[in-house]
């Protein structure tokens, strides 16, 4: 019998309406990381960090980092990591969730091979460095926080910008990275797969058809996308399908029935089904919620691989 796998959590956040930047700031977030929880887990937005105070290990593409202050974190959407401060210690870490898709939608709205070429760059990898290396990066992010907390006049606007500066110098970080330091060779091999899903979601996706456009068998495309993305390709579909309508319900007025045919359900029944698979609550129960965004994350338990 093999090694029991361990398991995964998918922790959603709600961005605030007409928001690119969800930030969760000040002295609450001082507490002792990792303590009782003993499994990685992923974000459905880019999540930045920000360490002012105490030590510990943050675990980051399959690697130790040993964090202190002044170090900063730079995860992608779906990238499993976890934050374990030193045992009986306490740290405090500030956290900011961007909406990256959206920026590069709206900045790039005729150029859709622009914003896949720079998501391939910025989403594949995470970005773990100490402030005092990337000085341009953390004035950035100073800024950022500056805006979201005094909402000054025209702050979105003044986001939006800093958000663009950000992602140009997460892109010039990557490029003086060794190309082959990505999770990396089975990323690259998939990344097809996961384009294909993006622009394919509203229809009928099969798994051979992923795996045609990565060029490979389906047996072996099943067994590097397991590996990679620690969730089975019909998972992974439907997981972005209820991660696009859960930006409908709460950017639209549509229906749940019409929701659930514009993400690529059948019908109602399975969506509900796969809503409640992934975030442990009916649509209706997730629109109405009023909890804050702290509480507001739910868990999805997933298969990972030996090892993490």
């Amino acid at each position: 019998m093999g090694k029991k796998q361990e398991k995964m959590e998918f922790r959603y956040y709600e961005m605030p309406e007409n928001e690119l930047v969800l930030a969760l700031l000040g002295k609450d977030w001082i507490r002792a990381y990792g303590a009782g929880i003993n499994s990685l887990h992923f974000h459905n937005y880019m999540e930045v960090g920000i360490c002012h105070q105490g030590t510990g290990e943050l675990i980051l593409d399959e690697k130790h980092h040993a964090f202190k202050e002044h170090s900063i974190v730079v995860i992608p959407p779906s990238l499993p990591h976890i934050t374990n401060s030193d045992t009986g210690t306490k740290s405090f870490w500030e956290w900011m969730y961007f909406d990256i898709e959206t920026l590069l939608q709206d900045l790039y709205s005729e150029e859709i091979l622009v914003q896949k070429k720079i998501k391939s760059k910025i989403f594949n990898r995470g970005f773990y460095f100490d402030e005092d290396s990337q000085p341009v990066v953390r004035d950035i992010l100073i800024q950022i926080k500056r805006e979201v907390t005094d909402k000054q006049h025209m702050y979105r606007e003044s986001i939006k910008a800093l958000l663009h500066m950000f992602v140009v110098e997460l892109l010039r970080m990557g490029d003086g990275e060794d190309e082959l330091d990505r999770k990396n060779q089975k990323n690259m091999i998939i990344a097809p797969a996961l384009d294909y899903v993006e622009e394919h979601y509203q229809e009928l996706v099969k798994v051979s058809s992923m795996a045609d456009a990565c060029n490979i068998s389906e047996s072996h495309f099943r067994r590097v996308f397991l590996e990679s993305v620690n969730m089975r390709p019909l998972d992974y579909i439907n997981l972005i399908r209820v991660q696009k309508a859960c930006y409908l319900i709460q950017k639209t007025n549509y229906s749940m029935a019409d929701i659930a045919l514009q993400t690529g359900f059948e019908n109602v029944s399975t969506f509900n089904r796969n809503f409640r698979k992934f975030l442990e609550m009916a649509p209706y129960q997730w629109k109405k919620s009023s909890e804050n965004f702290e509480a507001k994350f739910t868990r999805y338990k997933i298969s990972a691989l030996k090892g993490w």
